[in-house]
């Protein structure tokens, strides 16, 4: 390699080692005022400012009295006007500090010593708190935000994708193929509902997860709150504290909220991955098949040698992702829950990286959209395999024989179909030579590889009926 001067290594598109922050950066920058490190301050501000309001309304804490309106408005600015470059301060300040959740406290002493009445408590920012009540709420708060904001409406838009393709394809019948080979048939759209009920249901699980947090102190006693103020309820009022921001209150905590609930949120993306990925491959065989075609794009290459090759590269894209997603998810998800006696500081530097793995789940996840608005439904090729598949009826033949008390049913059509050729005049002629009641043998004489698909077609068209059940709310408009 040429040599470099590392002065041209300034972070930026070409340089960023994550491609998240380089080559994908337009599909997740989404993320980005939640998940980063400029998130990750805003909301420590959030929750020091919060705290101080809170501390001003305990009667007991006659050192921060009630704070006017004005205050109370100033305090709120510092919320709702915090940018980029109070963010730098922070930062700049941090520099000397070397401790990243002081920064934020003198960061905010400083922006209120011209407010006469919050200048007289200044002290009282960060009051009792170890630093990790407000990095807990700081990191479930960013869950929540990202969650909630980015992540759910593109997983909705997902599973709403998927039920416009089963309902739009509900009666277009499609050879089913178990280890491989032709089985009973059902319809495109009965098969693409199958995912969106699963997407549906790990949907749910997800938004179920209570997204908690402390805020006892340096191990979880309100040692410090206690003999400053030992008459106040600390237990209640933080409870109260916590829940105040949306949260749910964990009160058996040691110096860090455990992250027990972090280890069940990302497990449950990763279950919601794991299905996207069987989604994938899927779509992915039947473009093999030709039961899809992709709509062509004026401009694109699909290889650099093949001219014709029009590659499912975004169910591809998604999938890698989606495994590099999982690997990150599963990894927060083991280790934070472990942490040495009441605290050692591995789930700090391991909390910083949460962003990754929710980035590639969400480039993963717009990947998989942009592929299915490229397919095209190959209706012919569908057609053809169904009728080089006259074998599958099989199946309704001996179910029928055995109804009638026909001997050895099973046997039978086995003899007549195991690795042999089957056509529709050889069926038609079993059909005929069968000992069962005329409208018997004439409801299968009517069968054909196309028509044999049971309630597929039905399933397929309630499909939004089934993920609104299963979310337990109206995520999809019925029709």
């Amino acid at each position: 390699m040429s040599k470099v001067d590392s002065r041209e290594f300034e972070l930026s598109s070409l340089t960023a080692l994550s491609p998240l922050d380089g080559r994908y950066w337009s599909k997740v920058k989404d993320l980005a005022p939640y998940m980063s490190e400029y998130g990750l301050i805003y909301f420590r501000v959030l929750v020091e400012v919060k705290w101080l309001l809170k501390l001003s309304k305990i009667p007991e804490v006659t050192e921060v009295p009630s704070f006017s309106e004005e205050a109370k408005s100033y305090l709120q600015g510092l919320i709702d006007g915090f940018n980029m470059d109070d963010a730098l301060e922070v930062k700049n300040i941090e520099r000397v500090t070397n401790h990243d959740v002081k920064a934020v406290e003198y960061f905010l002493k400083q922006k209120c010593q011209s407010q006469p009445e919050i200048a007289k408590v200044l002290e009282f920012f960060h009051f009792a708190c170890t630093s990790e009540d407000i990095n807990n709420l700081a990191h479930a708060l960013m869950l929540k935000e990202a969650i909630n904001k980015v992540m759910f409406p593109v997983m909705d838009k997902l599973i709403k994708a998927l039920c416009e393709i089963a309902k739009d394809n509900a009666n277009i019948s499609m050879l089913s193929r178990t280890h491989g080979q032709p089985a009973s048939p059902t319809t495109l759209g009965k098969e693409i509902s199958v995912f969106a009920i699963r997407l549906g249901r790990e949907r749910q699980e997800i938004s179920q997860v209570e997204i908690m947090g402390k805020f006892a102190g340096a191990v979880g006693n309100y040692n410090a709150h206690l003999s400053a103020y030992p008459d106040v309820n600390w237990p209640q009022i933080t409870e109260d504290f916590v829940k105040s921001l949306g949260l749910s209150f964990n009160p058996y905590v040691t110096q860090i909220e455990t992250h027990d609930y972090m280890a069940k949120l990302f497990y449950a993306f990763v279950r919601f991955n794991n299905i996207l990925i069987d989604f994938d491959r899927d779509v992915w065989g039947y473009i093999s098949l030709a039961y899809f075609k992709q709509v062509t794009k004026a401009g694109e290459i699909g290889s650099s040698t093949m001219p014709h090759k029009v590659n499912p590269i975004d169910f591809e894209n998604s999938e890698g992702n989606l495994g590099k997603a999982n690997e990150d998810l599963s990894f927060l998800s083991m280790k934070l829950p472990i942490s040495r006696w009441q605290r050692d500081l591995t789930d700090s530097t391991v909390l910083r990286n949460m962003g990754g793995g929710l980035g590639h789940s969400l480039l993963a996840y717009k990947s998989a959209l942009q592929g299915i608005a490229k397919l095209q439904v190959n209706e012919a090729r569908l057609s053809d395999d169904l009728n080089h598949a006259w074998e599958v009826l099989a199946e309704p033949i001996q179910t029928v024989m055995r109804r009638y008390g026909v001997p050895e049913p099973y046997e039978k059509l086995k003899e007549l179909t195991r690795g042999k050729a089957v056509t529709k005049e050889s069926i038609r002629e079993f059909i005929i030579g069968l000992e069962l009641p005329e409208e018997a043998k004439a409801n299968l004489l009517n069968l054909t590889p196309h028509n044999y698909v049971g309630a597929a077609a039905e399933l397929a068209r309630n499909v939004d009926v089934a993920v609104n059940l299963v979310n337990g709310r109206k995520v999809l408009e019925t029709v």
